[in-house]
């Protein structure tokens, strides 16, 4: 359902007034630098979001979508202000660090941090698990907790998690679908961002490792997600040349080695499956009305059917293969390479970028890598072409002007 077809109960003057009435209301747009930490410390994938925080900054309460109707709005702040209440997640790690061997606190602490859409919780489930007794490694429960935390997966709780094997094996082969994918995927995470944190090598292949291992089914999907985890790595930690050696393998293989018809084709897939996705869901145990049913309802009796209609849009955080490609052209172009052969190898990659989807940013991107090669007729011509897609595209320009002057002055 478009947005277009919804008009938000948000700000019905009942609502906006509770909750003026009850908290102080900042209002801003997804597209603002000044909240991209936000929308990435509590995965907010959703828009629009509304987050409930303390002074201190803890998220308490989440909610998202549009709706019609001012019930939707009344119950989130209800419900917003019985939360507000309760221990915030700084309090919990006060708590904490007063006494590092209390599980209960702990364990508060993890899941309060979880719902709030923290997953990072490693070095936190590494001592909930030094905590425990050996007994307690034989109840699923607690497997299951260890687990949902994202541990190391060269950690002492990722070992501890597999002593009992046939719980494990009992959580990946019934818990949902859904659950397993973001166990796995808070594992690999959080073990890639320590060995950033730690330019640590080994905790980098290991986390690649145990990607490939979770596509076991798909060898080529596996070897993609697994190099792609030591390309992060590489980058993170500026080791350049491992970069740009790994890079060209990875790019070549899984972006290059496609033609632009079939890659078009993936991705009309990919975007139906992801409309499908979101689509809205019946409760269970809920009856479903026909179409036919409800428009006889309404002829009958109009008064006693109530409408209501809400919509959401989602951010897919998987990158298109154009915004891939031009992001690792430009990744080389920053590197400061001034390799013939490197560099020609990201026009390659830009030049694809572009034939995907020609926007005004990827030309942008073409045009530095012209003037460092000191194609410099080309870099003035791609330039030009980014400033006059920018026009049509109605974004800002003056930017892409600068860039051309100093490409015309050399001094780029």
């Amino acid at each position: 359902m478009a947005n277009s077809t919804v008009v938000s109960a948000l700000y019905d003057p009942e609502v906006v007034k509770k909750i003026k009435n009850t908290f102080v209301v900042f209002e801003t747009d997804r597209e603002d630098t000044s909240i991209t930490r936000i929308i990435s410390t509590y995965k907010i994938r959703n828009f629009p979001s509304y987050l409930f925080m303390h002074a201190s900054k803890d998220v308490f309460h989440s909610d998202f979508g549009i709706s019609n109707a001012t019930h939707k709005y009344l119950t989130m702040v209800d419900k917003a202000v019985i939360l507000s209440k309760e221990k915030s997640v700084t309090e919990l790690e006060q708590e904490y660090l007063a006494n590092k061997t209390d599980n209960n606190i702990l364990k508060k602490l993890i899941e309060l941090k979880r719902k709030n859409g923290i997953t990072n919780n490693a070095i936190l489930i590494e001592q909930y698990a030094n905590n425990l007794r050996i007994s307690d490694l034989n109840d699923y429960q607690t497997i299951l907790f260890i687990l949902q935390a994202g541990p190391l997966v060269d950690g002492n709780a990722y070992k501890l998690a597999y002593t009992n094997r046939k719980i494990t094996d009992s959580i990946y082969k019934y818990e949902p679908l859904q659950r397993r994918v973001e166990i796995n995927n808070a594992i690999i995470s959080n073990t890639l961002i320590n060995a950033v944190k730690t330019k640590n090598i080994r905790q980098a292949q290991a986390a690649a490792n145990y990607t490939r291992a979770t596509n076991s089914s798909n060898y080529i999907q596996a070897n993609k997600n697994s190099s792609n985890n030591m390309l992060y790595y590489y980058k993170s930690v500026k080791d350049t040349s491992n970069y740009i050696r790994s890079a060209i393998q990875y790019y070549d293989a899984y972006y290059m080695n496609i033609s632009a018809d079939s890659i078009k084709k993936i991705e009309a897939r990919q975007r139906q499956l992801a409309i499908d996705k979101i689509k809205p869901m019946p409760t269970p145990g809920t009856k479903t009305v026909s179409k036919e049913k409800l428009d006889s309802m309404m002829k009958a009796n109009p008064s006693s059917v109530r409408t209501e209609k809400f919509t959401t849009s989602t951010v897919n955080m998987s990158t298109s293969y154009a915004n891939e490609l031009n992001n690792a052209a430009w990744t080389f172009y920053e590197t400061g390479t001034k390799n013939i052969n490197h560099l020609l190898k990201a026009v390659t990659w830009s030049t694809r970028s572009i034939e995907l989807n020609p926007i005004s940013g990827y030309y942008d991107t073409l045009a530095h890598l012209f003037y460092r090669l000191g194609y410099l007729e080309q870099a003035i011509k791609t330039e030009q072409t980014a400033i006059n897609q920018a026009k049509i595209e109605g974004r800002p320009h003056d930017a892409f002007q600068d860039v051309l002057r100093k490409i015309k002055n050399k001094e780029l």
